[in-house]
């Protein structure tokens, strides 16, 4: 009993941030569910991550890539995920897997699970460069049978982006489904979200006016709240 307690201490730490103000104002975050995440981005443009034994980056514009990785029980591994506008470039310890795209994106969702019992996986000492701010993150963990799954999201990123960190995948006894400890780095464009089936233009509105932006009943405003520090969730730098 005192092994698993040990073990799983390292990925219950809580989620913190430091950012200058001028980073505060410039970009959003805050943490969604599964369910949350499927309607905000049903489609990234392309994802970068890792599951028991394998690397991958998947492009919804080109063929996915994997290769096989051996994960060391506990140990960091440091990676980065880079995007300058056309080349996508990940890389994890030693093993770089590249791929191409077109344009910018704005938002970033970092998802991580952990659901096979006795496992964890960690992300951390994160930063975040873009054209114009830099965010670290301490870390980003999810743990099996405690907190599964945890998805950060990251929005209003301007232009060419860098993300560092390293990432630590543990485990008791080896997951028999990979994917049950794993994580990804979801980039893409958050879907508008569609206006209440009551709002009707009225009749000074021109009929082929802009739709009114959705409503706080949506359920979906994750952009507009932040939870304070002394709830426990983050702490930020003054």
């Amino acid at each position: 009993m005192g092994v698993s307690q040990s073990f799983f201490t390292i990925v219950l730490a809580t989620l913190g941030l430091s950012l200058s103000p001028l980073a505060a104002n410039a970009i959003g975050f805050s943490t969604v569910s599964e369910a949350e995440l499927k309607t905000l981005m049903s489609q990234p443009t392309f994802v970068a991550g890792s599951q028991f034994g394998s690397l991958f980056l998947e492009n919804e514009a080109q063929a996915d890539l994997s290769v096989d990785f051996v994960w060391s029980k506990g140990k960091k591994q440091p990676f980065s995920l880079s995007y300058d506008g056309s080349i996508v470039k990940y890389t994890v310890g030693e093993t770089t897997l590249e791929t191409q795209s077109e344009g910018f994106f704005k938002d970033i969702f970092i998802y991580t699970k952990a659901t096979a019992d006795l496992t964890s996986v960690l992300l951390n000492n994160l930063i975040l460069t873009d054209s114009s701010t830099t965010l670290s993150i301490s870390g980003i963990a999810a743990s099996s049978p405690n907190n599964k799954v945890n998805i950060f999201g990251i929005r209003d990123i301007q232009e060419s982006f860098t993300l560092t960190g390293n990432a630590m995948l543990s485990w008791l006894n080896k997951p028999q489904n990979p994917n049950n400890l794993a994580y990804q780095i979801q980039v893409g464009n958050v879907n508008s979200l569609t206006p209440s089936p009551n709002t009707n233009p009225t009749p000074a509105d021109p009929v082929n006016s802009p739709a009114p932006e959705p409503e706080a009943n949506t359920g979906i405003d994750w952009w507009s709240w932040l939870p304070s520090p002394s709830s426990g969730n983050y702490c930020t730098s003054p």
